[in-house]
């Protein structure tokens, strides 16, 4: 043999000594209560044999739980375990691989939220998954429909019980359904009613009522009251509750630019609280001087002006008139002749 082939030999059989001992092993995926199958994987250098497979299914370091290229065993418990196997060759080499096998459980579970009719009602999903991922959701609502998303939300039309039914299934296939019941109660009829036009002038308002009687109530500006009084222009909603179910309504004010023409208060709450107290005409400095003469139902004469200072107060005779309907005429600087009503609430 010549020298330079004898070198060639030499270095490919260096080569293939330095590969050595592989250890892997493979295994099925399965749920709690099914039988794992560990195949090894291991492959010798060349020239050599393996002679034994031990294996550690406890991750005690010690491989003494079972022998064979292939094994099975029933986990007790679910989760992540550490399984090991040790190879050892005819010529001595041995080599060790630890690697964590997924035995796979899902405990469905879920919460949700309140339930009334034409509202949304939300459900998320809270279960507990060992050893696995998961992998689909199906919900059914108890009325005929069902959805795959993870966390969905439902809106029911008709008041009643409904059975909801919950299955997560894992990558594994390792599956789980519960049950709830759901109590879908009648949203409450909720009406509006306004003491005038939702469009009005820079200064004035519109008091905003519910018809119906609530438990409670909360408005878009934080109050709480059966009515409330709008002095600005914007969107903006109120929610009544009743017997744990609750309905919403949403109004919109705007506000108008003012006209060469008187433009009247139709009502103001003289209480002292600084809003509304006095009777104005919004737009007295454009139009002015202004006559003003405000009769009761009675035909008595409570006002009676030349020139108008937006100052009266809703009093008579040294005392605050009742809450009731008023009538005004007025006649400013063209002396056309507005009539018309102006409202005291207090």
């Amino acid at each position: 043999m010549n020298k330079f082939l004898f070198i060639v030999l030499l270095f490919f059989a260096f080569q293939i000594r330095m590969v050595g001992l592989t250890v892997d092993f493979k295994f099925n995926k399965v749920c709690l209560g099914d039988t794992t199958i560990l195949i090894s994987l291991a492959t010798p250098q060349p020239n050599d044999s393996i002679v034994d497979w031990s294996w550690d299914l406890t991750g005690d370091g010690r491989f003494n739980d079972g022998k064979g290229d292939t094994i099975k065993h029933l986990f007790q418990t679910a989760g992540y375990q550490s399984v090991g196997l040790k190879v050892m060759t005819r010529d001595g080499e041995v080599k060790a691989i630890y690697k964590l096998v997924g035995i796979g459980e899902v405990k469905a579970d879920f919460i949700m939220g309140m339930g009334c009719t034409g509202q949304v009602v939300s459900f998320y999903d809270k279960s507990e998954v060992k050893g696995d991922t998961a992998f689909s959701w199906l919900w059914t609502f108890g009325d005929g429909t069902s959805t795959y998303d993870k966390n969905p939300t439902h809106i029911y039309s008709v008041a009643g019980d409904y059975f909801i039914n919950f299955t997560l299934v894992t990558k594994n296939g390792c599956m789980d359904t519960t049950s709830q019941l759901l109590t879908i109660g009648q949203a409450p009829e909720m009406n509006l009613e306004f003491s005038g036009s939702t469009t009005f002038y820079e200064g004035d308002s519109v008091i905003v009522s519910t018809v119906e009687t609530f438990d409670s109530l909360l408005w878009s500006t934080g109050e709480k009251t059966e009515s409330v009084t709008i002095y600005t222009a914007g969107e903006f909603w109120v929610r009544g509750y009743l017997s744990g179910c609750y309905n919403e309504q949403q109004f919109t004010t705007s506000i108008k630019e003012f006209e060469k023409i008187p433009v009247i208060m139709n009502l103001f709450t003289p209480n002292g609280d600084g809003f509304n107290d006095l009777w104005e005409i919004l737009n007295l400095s454009v139009v002015e001087p202004c006559e003003v003469k405000v009769y009761n139902r009675y035909g008595d004469t409570i006002l009676n002006t030349d020139n108008y200072r937006n100052d009266w107060d809703g009093s008579w005779k040294g005392k605050q008139l009742p809450n009731d309907t008023y009538y005004y005429f007025i006649r400013c600087f063209d002396n056309v002749l507005n009539k018309g009503t102006v409202n005291i609430l207090k």
